[in-house]
């Protein structure tokens, strides 16, 4: 009796412990809002400038109201016009390391100069954003970087107020300068990252008859990898009942077999799904060459900026997924549509488009290593590590250099998300990222900040193991990367802050006790794999906004 009763209270004390993250899905409402609250109007640089800069700006508040690491910043397009990136990012376990298997979500946000924004391309931003809730909703620490990017002038246009004559002028500039960037520094193989779904369209849903239009039918049903695409839609009498999931048979295969196994679960049959097969890993410079018997066909197929992705880095998986915007009829003729004048948000089209977001959100945290059980991070934290706790202590900045710096926590979420200043009395900087209940590790990046380079926070990182001891806090590791504290590029600082008093436990007492904890902590980490193979289901309830409150 006396055995069962231990048992028992150890249960119900591990059941304390544990957050029950169980996977929430999209809430259809909520897409309703931002679509009608958001991103319904036009959004181009020359027709309505304010209404665009209204759309970004709400994107970016929204992004960091859920503990998004966020930036907006600037880039050029053509005839001196200014456009804006959006880039936000949930770092894991793997961020900055070789280990890491980024998976991004991307949309535009710009619209031609005539239209509304509502499909093309609100609903991609409703379904980033909706996804980025879900995400981070989430008290688990995932293994690999989950990237968010909205990317500004993707419309193509010619004349004296094009900003982007090619179009994806937004999406090529942040291949070039943070993707690329990215791979030289964390010496990730291309190939092995998770990858890229592009999102542009998913709202149309029509289930007439006819609704769906073929571009250069006579070749596109010729063309090699569309062939099937093609008797699949004429055999449904061309019903615009579909996604689209474009990908490349050599490269993306993997991508998309994922993104059809979560499609396959998910509930509403009708909302089907086709896949145009891109047969070439090189198609875009097929279609750049304008050879090809069929490159037109092609190049309707591909337009956007899953381009600038498969161009870049032709190695990098990606997808595109569409409802085919202008190729698909709504209640009015697409070249009969004014700026205020957005297609229907009907009960199918809102349910179609939740599907999407939520396919779209399991094959991120399928691919990002996300589990569904984990370690409370408050439950597990020290006592004494809180809001506002200090903490001072040693950098190592290199051989027999040693600086003494200042630790401030400003906020420590019950989902895990803490910020920080790190600082002495020459330099200080804002950090922010999550504490990992399971592992015990303090993982922090720099803030995202207009005055140094985008990706700064994906190039330092400081992490370390929390520990507490009998009159304070221990927080001993490494800052690894250009954190800028020693003016190289892959530097590598060793720290001990601890919020003890004089009088208490010495510092060097302190860190031999992180040390040997660190055995544990392995133990923890092993034991933590195994519960995410055997897998975790629990109670699905409706998490309408991030519930992580200041402790």
């Amino acid at each position: 009796m006396t055995r069962k009763l231990i048992i028992a209270v150890v249960a119900v004390i591990f059941m304390r412990a544990t957050a029950d993250a169980a996977y929430q899905k999209s809430d259809v409402n909520n897409l309703r809002e931002l679509l009608v609250d958001h991103f319904t109007g036009n959004r181009h640089h020359v027709t309505n400038p304010a209404g665009k800069k209204a759309a970004a700006d709400f994107l970016v508040a929204t992004l960091q109201s859920y503990g998004l690491q966020t930036l907006q910043y600037t880039i050029n397009g053509e005839n001196n016009y200014k456009g804006t990136n959006t880039f936000a990012f949930w770092p894991g376990r793997n961020t900055g390391t070789a280990l890491d298997r980024p998976i991004m979500i991307t949309a535009d946000l710009d619209t031609d100069p005539d239209h509304p924004g509502r499909d093309d391309n609100g609903s991609g931003l409703a379904a980033v954003l909706e996804i980025a809730r879900l995400i981070t909703s989430q008290t688990c620490v995932q293994d690999n970087s989950i990237f968010f990017a909205v990317f500004d002038f993707e419309e193509p246009d010619d004349g004296s107020t094009t900003a982007c004559t090619p179009g994806a002028c937004g999406s090529d500039e942040f291949v070039r300068d943070i993707v690329e960037s990215y791979i030289a520094f964390s010496k990730v193989d291309p190939a092995m990252w998770s990858g890229f779904i592009s999102v542009d369209c998913m709202l149309n849903y029509n289930n007439s008859a006819m609704s769906q239009e073929i571009p250069h039918e006579d070749a596109f049903k010729q063309a090699p990898g569309l062939t099937d695409l093609y008797n699949s839609v004429k055999a449904d009498n061309q019903r615009g009942n579909f996604l689209l999931v474009v990908y490349r048979s050599d490269g993306d295969a993997s991508l998309h077999s994922k993104f059809q196994s979560h499609w396959d679960k998910e509930d509403n049959p009708q909302y089907k799904m086709l896949s145009p097969v891109m047969p070439y890993k090189n198609i875009t410079d097929i279609v750049d060459a304008e050879q090809n018997p069929y490159w037109q066909v092609y190049e309707q197929v591909i337009k956007g900026d899953v381009h600038s992705f498969w161009k870049g880095n032709e190695d990098i998986p990606a997808i595109f997924l569409t409802d085919s915007g202008q190729l698909r009829h709504s209640e009015k003729d697409w070249g009969s549509r004014g700026p205020d004048d957005p297609i229907e948000l009907t009960t199918d089209r809102l349910q179609f488009l939740k599907k999407t977001t939520d396919v779209i959100t399991a094959v991120i945290r399928d691919m990002a290593g996300t589990r569904e059980e984990c370690r409370d991070p408050v439950a597990e934290s020290p006592s004494g590590f809180q809001t506002g706790l200090k903490l001072s202590g040693e950098l190592t900045l290199g051989p027999s250099i040693r600086s003494t710096y200042n630790l401030h926590i400003k906020s420590f979420t019950s989902s895990g998300i803490v910020m920080a200043t790190l600082s002495n009395s020459s330099w200080t900087a804002d950090f922010t990222g999550r504490y990992d209940g399971d592992t015990h590790l303090l993982m922090l990046h720099p803030v995202l900040d207009y005055r140094f380079p985008v990706f700064r926070p994906l190039y330092c990182g400081m992490t370390g193991n929390l520990e507490e001891l009998s009159d304070g806090v221990l927080y001993s590791g490494q800052l690894n990367g250009d954190c800028g504290l020693t003016g190289e590029k892959f530097a590598y600082v060793t720290f001990v802050l601890y919020s003890g008093g004089p009088g208490g436990t010495s510092l060097a007492v302190a860190v031999i006790l992180s040390l040997a904890s660190g055995i544990l902590v392995t133990a923890l980490a092993a034991w933590c794999i195994i519960k995410r193979r055997r897998g975790y289901k629990g109670a699905e309830t409706p998490l309408l906004k991030n519930e992580g409150k200041p402790l």
